[in-house]
């Protein structure tokens, strides 16, 4: 426990202090008079930061530690002051909240001066107010080495932490890209590496991006991987596939709609350019996409702004565009399908997509993956593919592209399970068969539907094209390009009563 302390040993204690030691004993006398003796346990704060510096603290006995706030998080010590030191002198600088806390470490002993007190004695006597400055000098280069110092430490750390997330990052690249990246559009082939190549390229820029290639060749896997890698990976990627719709229903979905703006809009809708604001849009089969609705995503990539179906307000949006199209681009343009002058919009990053019977010799690898996801979504042991199943698998065109393959491996899982090695006899008569028209089947057995389909409305209608796309659900513009693609033959009307 502290021993008393007498008035004279006060005085004496504050003779020694470097800013008081040139005043006379009369004003150091008045000095104690106006000021109060504290007594401060361990770990108790003399000076909390924040507060108003109303007072000076000059230490008797004990010491203290002076923290200063480097962050929300993070206090470091700056200083330690002793006995015979002032504590609080940096408030005196102007009437601004203290910066810094000071703690008692072990028992203290102090005298807290008031202010006013303290700056009318120093301000009385030029040799004392100038030991002041210059303690306040040395006090602001003590703080400022103080937060340089954690600044460097702080910044060290980051670079660390910088490199580990580094590390962590690419880590998480490569599982990204077995999955959703480059890496997903499997094969060895130079064929392969190309593609993968060009959307390596396409990522790196913010272009439009058109993707051409039969339907199943890996275009959307394609689209994916070039949103995941470019700058807009934060923000939504969002497909829509234009053959699905009619020309109302696409342009609501791309562009949405305002509530009452068709039968059965009952509620605002926003579209498809809004959901994927700042990200990127997939547009597949874009030949299949009715002329008007192309003019209208002309301007919008052209401006960014386009309007809600049934609203006059212009809004706007910045997406990236990525178009897909089965076609060749020269039979789009020839055939009309796509207009030139969005074709020469979209057009400006092309990757051309090999079908897969031109890269036959990626088959057993793809194969094998094919089979291991499925295996891991089935959770069973993968299938083994026989040389002679591969062999069989080689020589099968695959109008179908890799879809057609990864039916034909989940097939496969259906009938035998998994864990098993696949021969050729267990692969699916059409593909065993070798006959190029049934190897054709897929594509022919689909032309041949159509065909049926549309003659069999046709004929119901009595030739009416009008009557035959509302029985179909299509719009007329797509039945005429139907009629005209698959070459079919229409039934005349029949004549309406009195005509010669």
């Amino acid at each position: 426990m502290m021993r008393p302390v007498t008035e004279l040993q006060l005085l004496e204690t504050l003779r020694h202090v470097a800013v008081l030691q040139q005043l006379p004993l009369a004003a150091l006398d008045r000095l104690v008079s106006r000021s109060q003796l504290r007594f401060f346990p361990h770990g108790t704060a003399l000076i909390e930061a924040g507060t108003a510096g109303d007072e000076v603290v000059v230490l008797l006995e004990g010491q203290v530690a002076v923290r200063l706030a480097l962050s929300d998080h993070e206090q470091r010590v700056v200083a330690m002051r002793r006995a015979g030191e002032l504590v609080g002198e940096m408030a005196l600088v102007d009437a601004l909240p203290r910066s810094a806390t000071v703690t008692a470490e072990g028992e203290v002993r102090a005298l807290a001066i008031p202010r006013e007190a303290f700056l009318e004695a120093v301000g009385a006597h030029a040799g004392a107010a100038l030991e002041l400055v210059r303690t306040l000098s040395l006090r602001l280069r003590e703080s400022d080495a103080a937060q340089l110092e954690a600044l460097r430490a702080k910044a060290e750390r980051l670079v660390v932490t910088n490199q580990r997330l580094s590390r962590e990052n690419r880590e998480l690249r490569v599982a990204l890209d077995q999955r959703f990246g480059f890496e997903g559009f499997v094969g060895s082939s130079v064929g392969a590496e190309a593609v993968r190549s060009a959307a390596r390229r396409a990522a790196e820029s913010d272009l439009p991006v058109l993707l051409v290639g039969e339907t199943g060749t890996g275009k959307e896997l394609l689209a994916r991987a070039i949103h995941a890698a470019s700058e807009r990976s934060e923000r939504p990627f969002v497909a829509l596939n234009c053959a699905l719709f009619s020309e109302a229903l696409l342009e609501s979905e791309l562009f949405g709609h305002a509530r009452g703006a068709f039968t059965g809009a009952a509620a605002l809708k926003p579209g498809l350019v809004e959901a994927a604001d700042g990200g990127t849009l997939l547009l597949d089969e874009l030949a299949d996409m009715p002329r008007p609705i192309q003019a209208a995503l002309l301007r919008f990539l052209e401006l960014g702004e386009f309007r809600r179906l049934g609203e006059t307000q212009v809004r706007h949006a910045d997406v990236r565009i990525v178009a897909a199209m089965h076609l060749g681009v020269d039979e789009a343009l020839a055939t009309g399908r796509v207009r030139r002058d969005l074709h020469f919009r979209l057009d400006v990053f092309r990757i051309e997509v090999p079908p897969l019977r031109e890269r036959s010799g990626d088959l057993p690898e793809l194969a094998t993956r094919i089979a291991d996801e499925v295996a891991k979504r089935l959770d069973c042991a993968p299938l083994t593919l026989s040389p002679d199943a591969l062999a069989v698998l080689a020589r099968h065109p695959f109008p179908g592209n890799v879809r057609e393959l990864r039916n034909e491996i989940e097939r496969l899982y259906a009938m035998c399970g998994g864990g098993v090695a696949v021969d050729a006899e267990m692969l699916s008569e059409r593909l065993r068969s070798g006959d190029p028209q049934s190897a054709g089947g897929y594509a022919e057995a689909v032309r041949a539907f159509k065909q049926r389909l549309l003659h069999d409305a046709l004929a119901r209608s009595g030739g009416s094209r009008s009557v035959a796309a509302r029985a179909l659900g299509l719009h007329p513009s797509n039945l005429i390009r139907m009629i005209r693609e698959l070459a079919i033959d229409v039934p005349a009307p029949p004549r309406s009563a009195g005509t010669r």
